[in-house]
């Protein structure tokens, strides 16, 4: 137990549950309670059907003098005969917290499988199976309202108090079933509860490709900033240039210029809906400062990207360099987006330069200034956040996002790490060329029916796409944008286009089955449609790259 004081400092007595006033067993209600100085815990146990269902009730009595911070409970264990998939290592705690995901823990442990559910949204509850230390396939059952101990980092804190005079109740459920049976149905509610409490509030009809141009290349990590070549300190399109001179000025706007032009063309051979630019205040540090990813600092970042284009027969002179950029890109009816950190980019007296971590509230602030000087200045609308984590490593709190794309509902947030609640805002990145991700988790879509992520795909070989290729084009047909080379033509961008294809025929026969049993179980008493017809005509047309328009 976590108590504390009507300050809320942390009390040290009554920390474990065994130091009580003495506990009972009603056999009749199978209800076992706990009585203490400050109140009572009580948990029943029912069964209903296949399910055995855990109901905890906590009271603090009107003049305890102290808050029930909250209470980690331990009702029973389970003994699985092999270590269920997905699990791991038997050390490990499966499970999380309501406020980032549904609260749903499967293990399947081959002849069947138990499903630890939290049918109840609405208040922050930690459910979990916790390794039992025994080095086997056991593990307890934990119901907690305060952050455990020893609780991975990455998984979000909170504590759920409850005041002197009140009481607070919550429950979970153990369903058992046969191997196979699908999660959407053991846990309907919870999904549905789920999604009330979150309701996803983005919608991005266009899942066509999105575009990345890197513009420069990083030092290597033991090149010392003050050793960079001054000729071309930001990296910026190879060398060759002098931009310490107007001639290697000169040749240095004309090759961004000409590089725009280059993304143009492979945007349309790629059918894409627009580009985000990474670096467009170039890679002067070494990673893991080479990415600055904030577009607000470019004068004093990239002061080049800021010069005042020289050329009299361009169309852009006497514009900025980085304005008549994206302008190019724009103006071919793509969109344009940049990265942007939730950390301060900040130059150092000796040279150097680092990213320092911001607490969450100044985080967000950064981020929404960052976006907002891209988003008005370049007409940004493409946004990848990168390293969206606190300095503990957990994901930024989901709610930080939502607050964000609602600020900007014309733009598309994808950021680097987050939880399965940030679908509801957000289309959360993923890396097929590092980490070999390939698709949404098909569990998301039970309660975000319409999420998506966005999936890096840019240098995998050919054999690679290859192997993968089914799973990719899979995620396409159900909403997943690929993410693939704009600043050239990548041989890889082949396989895109192939495979945003395949899905397009994939997807076209999907709606096409939609639409006839939707007609075959829609009649009436006389045996004649409902016409329906019309009706599931306009979702498809609506419905991915507008297919049934294009079929």
């Amino acid at each position: 137990m976590k108590l504390t004081d009507r300050s809320g400092q942390v009390l040290t007595a009554d920390g474990w549950g065994e130091s009580n006033q003495g506990t009972n067993w009603d056999a009749a209600s199978k209800t076992e309670t706990y009585n203490f100085r400050w109140g009572t815990i009580k948990i029943q146990f029912s069964q209903k059907s296949d399910a055995l269902e855990i109901n905890i009730s906590e009271w603090n009595r009107p003049n305890s003098g102290v808050i029930l911070a909250g209470v980690s409970v331990y009702p029973l264990a389970l003994h699985f005969p092999t270590l269920p998939p997905g699990f791991v290592n038997a050390s490990y705690p499966q499970g999380t917290s309501n406020t980032s995901a549904p609260s749903v823990t499967v293990a399947d442990f081959g002849v069947g499988q138990v499903v630890d559910v939290v049918p109840d949204a609405s208040k922050p509850l930690y459910s979990m199976l916790w390794p039992t230390g025994t080095g086997d396939a056991a593990y307890s059952v934990f119901i907690s309202t305060t952050t455990p101990d020893s609780l991975p980092e990455f998984f979000p804190r909170h504590d759920r108090p409850v005041l002197p005079g009140q009481t607070d109740s919550f429950r979970i459920a153990l369903r058992f079933a046969p191997h196979g049976v699908a999660m959407n149905t053991l846990a309907a509610d919870a999904y549905s509860n789920w999604s009330r409490q979150y309701p996803a509030t983005m919608k991005w009809t266009d899942r066509r490709v999105i575009g990345t141009a890197y513009l420069a290349t990083s030092p290597t990590a033991d090149q010392a900033a003050a050793s960079v070549d001054g000729a071309n300190p930001r990296h910026y399109l190879g060398a060759g240039m002098d931009l310490r001179t107007p001639e290697g000025k000169r040749l240095f706007q004309a090759r961004i210029l000409t590089k725009a032009g280059e993304i143009v063309r492979n945007l349309k051979k790629l059918d894409a809906q627009g580009v985000i630019t990474w670096d467009i205040e170039g890679q002067q540090y070494p990673h893991n400062t080479s990415y600055v990813c904030a577009p607000d600092q470019i004068e004093k970042a990239a002061p080049e990207m800021e010069s005042v284009i020289m050329d009299s027969s361009s169309r852009y002179v006497g514009k900025k360099l980085d304005d008549a950029y994206f302008s190019i890109i724009r103006d071919a009816g793509f969109r344009v987006g940049v990265c942007v950190r939730p950390q301060r980019f900040t130059l150092l007296p000796e040279g150097g330069a680092q990213q320092v971590q911001l607490s969450a509230k100044d985080a967000e602030a950064d981020m929404l200034r960052k976006i907002r000087y891209a988003h008005d200045r370049w007409g940004a609308t493409l946004f990848y956040l990168d390293s969206t984590v606190e300095q503990s490593g957990r994901p930024l709190d989901a709610a930080i996002f939502q607050r964000l794309s609602a600020a900007f509902p014309d733009s598309l947030l994808i950021p680097e790490q987050s939880t399965p609640r940030h679908y509801a805002y957000t289309a959360p990145f993923k890396s097929f060329l590092f980490h070999n991700e390939t698709a949404t988790d098909a569990d998301i879509r039970n309660y975000y029916p319409n999420a998506f992520s966005c999936i890096l795909v840019n240098d995998s070989n050919a054999e690679r796409l290859l192997r993968s290729r089914a799973a990719l084009v899979a995620a396409v047909a159900a909403g997943d944008i690929l993410m693939a080379h704009a600043d050239y033509w990548d041989t890889a961008n082949i396989s895109v286009v192939a495979m945003y294809d395949s899905a397009q025929r994939s997807r076209g026969r999907q709606d096409a089955k939609l639409l006839r049993s939707s007609v075959k179980h829609s009649v009436g008493g006389s045996g004649s449609p409902v016409p329906l017809v019309e009706p599931t005509l306009q979702a498809i047309k609506g419905s991915h790259h507008d297919i049934a328009t294009a079929q």
